[in-house]
C-alpha cells in the first residue's frame, strides 16, 4: 500500500491517503475531499499528466501529490497559480522597482508560464526516475545501441565495462613490460594471476551492481538510483561546494545518464603507477626466491586494489585527480604469501628484499 497526496483542481488544500489502486484512491479521494460519491473524476500529476492506467498509476512514487478533477473543472498549472496569487497582492507594491515594473510589465504571465514550465519539467524527470522498463521511459535510452530492457541492466553493464576495462588495461600494461616479454618464468607467474582475476571477477560479476540500484547488495547508489561523490582520493568526503558534496540521479533522465558517463572510478592506490609496478615486482620476486621458501603472489591482495571498492573510490569528474597519489601506495608486505611455514624471522627478511625490486610500465 502507497501513500499519497492528494487535492482538488484549485490546490487549495492537501490530504494524504493511503490506497493500492487508482480505483481506490478516487473512491477515498472523493470522500476526502467531499466530492459527491457518484461524480466522475479523473486523476492528474500537477503538470496535467493524466493518470489514466492502473499501470501507470503503479509507477508513482510514495507521497507523490495528485489532483482530483471533476468534469466541469479546469486544472490550474504552475503559471496560473502563481499569477492568480500575484493578483491578490497589492500590484503597485511589487512594481517598486523599474526593473520589476519592466518585467511585470512585459507578458508577465507568459514569463510566468515559462518558469512553471522549468518547474514541471523538473518534476516531470521526477516522476520518470522510478520508471525503469524501456517501453515506460524511452526517452531515457534514445540514442543507446542496448538490448537492455530495463535502466537498471543498462548501468549494471556501465559499471562490468568499468571493471573489465581495468583488467584489460592492467594486463596489456604489464604484456608491454621488458620484464614480461624477456622472463619466461615471470611471465608464467603473471599469466596465472590474472587467470585467477578473470575467474574471480566472473564469479563477482565483474562487479555489475556498483550502479545498479535492483543490487541487494553492493551498490553506491540508494534503492532511488542517487550517487554521491566520495571526493579527492586524499579526502574523507566530497566538499567541492561549499560543505555540499557532488551528486547525481543517471536514472532520472537521458542528461543525467550522459552526465554520469564522466563521472569516474578512482583508484585510491593508483593503478597504474603503484599497483602495477607492485604486481610486477611480486612476481619478480617469487621467481627470485623459488630455491629458498615458496612464494606465491598475494592475489586477494591486489585483486581487492584493481576492482573492488576497498581502493575504487566514485567521483566528480572535478574530483579526479590525476596527479601522483604519494601518500596512498601499496604495502610490500602484504606482496607475497608463503604456501609453506617459515620461520617469522626469515619471512621478514626476505619481505624486506622486495624494496629492492624495480619495475617500469607505460603510464596511463
Amino acid at each position: 500500500m502507497k501513500g499519497f497526496k492528494i487535492s482538488d483542481v484549485k490546490q487549495s488544500r492537501i490530504v494524504g491517503i493511503a490506497c493500492n489502486s487508482l480505483t481506490e484512491l478516487k473512491n477515498k479521494g472523493k470522500t476526502k475531499l467531499k466530492i459527491p460519491l457518484n461524480e466522475e473524476v479523473r486523476i492528474f500529476l500537477p503538470d496535467g499528466t493524466e493518470v489514466e492506467s492502473e499501470e501507470y498509476f503503479q509507477t508513482l512514487p510514495n507521497q507523490a501529490i495528485l489532483l482530483l478533477k471533476q468534469d466541469h473543472e479546469k486544472i490550474l498549472t504552475g503559471a496560473d497559480l502563481i499569477y492568480n496569487a500575484l493578483k491578490l497582492v497589492n500590484i503597485d507594491i511589487i512594481r517598486a522597482g523599474e526593473k520589476v515594473q519592466q518585467f511585470l510589465d512585459e507578458n508577465i504571465k507568459e514569463k510566468v508560464r515559462a518558469l512553471a514550465e522549468v518547474i514541471s519539467k523538473k518534476r516531470s524527470e521526477e516522476s520518470k526516475t522510478f520508471l525503469s522498463h524501456k517501453t515506460d521511459d524511452p526517452d531515457w535510452f534514445f540514442g543507446l545501441e542496448t538490448n537492455a530492457h530495463t535502466k537498471e541492466a543498462f548501468m549494471f553493464r556501465r559499471s562490468q565495462e568499468r571493471i573489465r576495462g581495468y583488467f584489460y588495461k592492467s594486463r596489456s600494461d604489464i604484456k608491454k613490460s621488458t620484464l614480461y616479454i624477456n622472463n619466461n618464468e615471470v611471465r608464467t607467474v603473471l599469466d596465472e594471476v590474472f587467470s585467477d582475476f578473470s575467474k574471480s571477477l566472473n564469479q563477482d560479476g565483474y562487479f555489475g551492481c556498483l550502479f545498479d540500484r535492483s543490487a541487494v547488495e553492493g551498490a553506491l547508489c540508494d534503492r532511488q538510483g542517487h550517487f554521491k561523490c566520495s571526493g579527492v582520493w586524499k579526502s574523507k568526503e566530497c566538499s567541492y561546494n561549499e560543505g555540499r558534496s557532488h551528486e547525481i540521479n543517471p536514472y532520472a533522465s537521458r542528461e543525467e545518464r550522459i552526465v554520469f558517463s564522466t563521472w569516474n572510478l578512482d583508484h585510491q592506490v593508483e593503478r597504474s603507477r603503484s599497483v602495477v609496478p607492485a604486481l610486477m615486482n611480486a612476481a619478480e620476486f617469487v621467481v627470485s626466491n623459488r630455491d629458498d621458501t615458496d612464494y606465491t603472489i598475494n592475489v586477494p591482495y591486489f585483486y581487492s586494489l584493481l576492482f573492488t571498492t576497498q581502493n575504487l573510490r566514485l567521483v566528480h569528474i572535478v574530483c579526479h585527480d590525476k596527479g601522483k597519489h604519494f601518500s596512498a601506495q601499496c604495502d610490500p608486505k602484504k606482496f607475497v604469501i608463503t604456501i609453506s611455514p617459515r620461520t617469522r624471522k626469515q619471512r621478514s627478511k626476505n619481505l624486506s628484499s622486495l624494496q629492492k625490486f624495480t619495475c617500469s610500465v607505460e603510464q596511463e
